[in-house]
């Protein structure tokens, strides 16, 4: 049997019509594509989605998830618009040299970080105003997937923290597992798609994280840094909900190549 499949579930999740679902205002683009994008994902995977209480009907909102492979944008945005609320992704520039994808990118109003270069800024300035706009903004904390074998979320950048501390928006975190079973291209031990039969994607949230004891001054390292500590591990809390196991105590540090306390795993 494949360890990585959900294999608590009886009865997949059957959503309404997203029309009645998902009334906020978004893009003509965006309000087509996405019952489009719920339909395909329903040919490859079947979901257990608990109902997201924590997600604002509306206002801002910072959501955070682990990040297992490439396919994890299509099925997070899809647990996020059919539970009521348009998400606002930061994701690698490189994704806008892909003509076609560029349009689509724009089009829906995704966010691009352009990591390593002088505009790295321009990406939280941008998630700053989409919160200001009461959007709901969504960052992988480990901004790319994971590298841990056994597919825990590894370490963590600091973006997601800085973004909360100076906007004072709530951060809810959220967990899946499954989709390394249909797209594994991460460090986990699978090398090949799984596509037949569909499999199991499972998604568990928490909520709103309570980080006002590490103030709001983002030029702090050691507040940023243990800010940072304590929404991974909100997700990691998730994630052992999501596959039904233990969660770990410690964490992959790729600097290093092993294991390390959490408060260690910043890269």
């Amino acid at each position: 049997m494949n360890k990585h499949v959900h294999r608590d579930v009886k009865h997949p999740t059957k959503s309404a019509p997203f029309r009645l679902i998902n009334t906020e205002e978004a893009s003509a683009t965006y309000r087509r594509a996405a019952p489009w994008l719920h339909r395909l994902l329903t040919i490859g995977c079947k979901r257990d989605w608990d109902g997201f209480p924590a997600l604002p009907k509306t206002g801002p909102a910072i959501l955070v998830a682990n990040h297992l492979t490439s396919f994890d944008a299509v099925i997070i945005a899809d647990y996020i618009l059919y539970h009521g609320r348009y998400p606002y992704f930061l994701a690698k520039s490189s994704l806008w040299h892909v003509p076609v994808l560029r349009r689509l990118l724009r089009a829906i109003d995704q966010i691009p970080v352009y990591r390593g270069t002088n505009q790295a800024s321009d990406s939280l300035a941008e998630a700053r105003h989409r919160l200001e706009q009461g959007k709901v903004v969504f960052i992988f904390p480990e901004g790319t997937t994971t590298r841990d074998p056994k597919e825990w979320p590894f370490s963590t950048k600091t973006g997601a923290a800085r973004l909360a501390m100076e906007t004072g928006a709530p951060v809810i975190p959220f967990g899946h597992w499954g989709a390394s079973v249909i797209c594994p291209d991460n460090a986990g031990p699978q090398k090949g798609p799984h596509l037949l039969p569909r499999h199991w994607v499972c998604f568990r949230s928490g909520e709103p994280m309570d980080l006002s004891r590490f103030g709001t001054d983002e030029t702090d390292r050691d507040a940023v840094r243990a800010c940072s500590t304590a929404i991974l591990t909100g997700i990691v809390e998730q994630v052992a909900r999501a596959r039904g196991e233990q969660a770990p105590q410690l964490r992959w540090n790729p600097k290093v190549g092993g294991y390390v306390p959490p408060n260690q795993a910043i890269w």
